[in-house]
């Protein structure tokens, strides 16, 4: 468990070399072809590898990946993972501080069970997270999974 100087690091990192993300994926293995996927990511040039190595020793959950453009990633998925590291750095946030907000009313109403129903209230919530992150990408929203569901024979 990181130190609180170590926390206070650790967040000033995410606001200013991290992300936040919720989104919707694509699976067609999956019941509602969608899933919702959490991370977080830090991002740092390759010489500067140490770091991220070091930020894994203290947070222990994820990977860490080289590009093709000189830089590296440390990634961490899954929802329960970046609820927990969300939490434990949220007093420190500043930037970020709205994304931790959306990632938690996001975990209040993450359903046991998924239907298309609440898939789509959760999907609504997730689409908040393209504005926080200036996406200009993110191609699967939640129009996105209304139109597969008026088209696709899927019942709940």
């Amino acid at each position: 468990m990181p130190t609180n100087l170590e926390k206070a690091y650790i967040a000033g990192f995410l606001d200013g070399d991290g992300c936040v993300m919720f989104q919707l994926v694509r699976r067609k293995d999956y019941v509602f072809g969608y899933q919702v996927r959490a991370s977080i990511v830090f991002y740092q040039k390759d010489k500067q590898k140490q770091i991220l190595d070091w930020l894994k020793s203290k947070l222990k959950y994820g990977y860490i990946r080289s590009r093709n453009d000189e830089m590296v990633e440390y990634t961490i998925v899954g929802k329960d993972y970046v609820i927990e590291i969300l939490r434990m750095l949220y007093p420190y946030l500043r930037l970020k501080k709205k994304h931790a907000k959306l990632a938690f009313e996001i975990n209040r109403r993450w359903p046991e069970k998924f239907n298309q129903k609440n898939l789509l209230a959760i999907g609504k919530l997730v689409d908040k997270f393209k504005e926080l992150n200036y996406s200009k990408k993110r191609k699967n929203t939640c129009a996105t999974l209304n139109k597969f569901f008026a088209t696709g024979p899927r019942n709940d």
